[in-house]
């Protein structure tokens, strides 16, 4: 059969005009085309999803409240593979609302987690390295239907980095830090001396003890540090200089200025 008749068949079957399909319809590789234009068919025409948009609007009941169901279990297929079969390599299992039975599970499960972030990152938003803690976030996981990737890989972004690009980056980089992550000493540390150093450029402790103001901490987006760190409180940030410089044996007349 061509295309054409392979859709009329289909058509008769979903308006009952047909009460199912022909005898030895789906065998081999000729049924699997015939399921190829029906999907098509379906999809693209009779529900007019746009292509874009079938990763959001398609799901196993789309498929199988068409009639697709019986044809896929004779080949063994979820309802993932009957649109792989239909646009090969166009769409991934998670970009789906939906994924896959068990396509989530074990270490396997775990991998493809890794990869499916991975793939965003590096080929479809193609995000330069040092962008990556700025630009992957909660929003970013829930934009690119990576759900279960970031259920599966702890709910932190720093983490799922750290899983594919370990010891790379470190938490208090990430817009959203880690919790806990303004509880550790040597985070403190690492983040407070990128930030007076590297990005406020003072040359030393006893430079930014004297210049450093709590409106430093909001224009580079560190509220987070200076709340969960110091209570809001410019006394304790210079506390804790105070206590860098008295680390390397140098000395600090003390002032409180809050």
């Amino acid at each position: 059969m061509n295309r054409e008749q392979v859709i009329e068949v289909y058509q008769d079957v979903l308006d009952k005009r047909r009460k199912r399909f022909p005898n030895y319809f789906f065998v081999g590789n000729e049924g699997k085309k015939y399921m190829r234009y029906m999907t098509c068919y379906l999809l693209e025409q009779r529900l007019s999803i746009p292509m874009e948009e079938i990763p959001f609007q398609v799901s196993a009941n789309t498929l199988w409240s068409h009639r697709l169901r019986p044809p896929a279990m004779l080949y063994g297929w979820n309802y993932y593979e009957v649109i792989d079969n239909a646009y090969p390599g166009k769409f991934k299992p998670w970009q789906f609302q939906q994924a896959p039975d068990k396509y989530w599970d074990g270490e396997e499960g775990k991998r493809r987690a890794i990869e499916a972030v991975r793939y965003v990152i590096e080929e479809k938003m193609k995000i330069p390295v040092e962008e990556i803690p700025f630009q992957v976030n909660f929003h970013f996981f829930k934009q690119h239907g990576l759900g279960g990737a970031f259920t599966l890989l702890g709910y932190s972004p720093f983490q799922i980095v750290e899983a594919i690009y370990p010891s790379v980056f470190r938490p208090w980089q990430f817009a959203h830090v880690p919790m806990n992550c303004w509880k550790n000493e040597e985070y403190i540390r690492e983040a407070m001396d990128d930030f007076l150093f590297k990005q406020l450029h003072f040359s030393s402790y006893h430079e930014a003890f004297l210049q450093l103001k709590g409106s430093h901490f909001t224009d580079f987006q560190l509220t987070g540090l200076f709340q969960m760190a110091f209570d809001s409180r410019m006394n304790n940030v210079r506390k804790w200089m105070k206590s860098q410089l008295n680390n390397e044996n140098d000395e600090l007349f003390y002032v409180n200025l809050d």
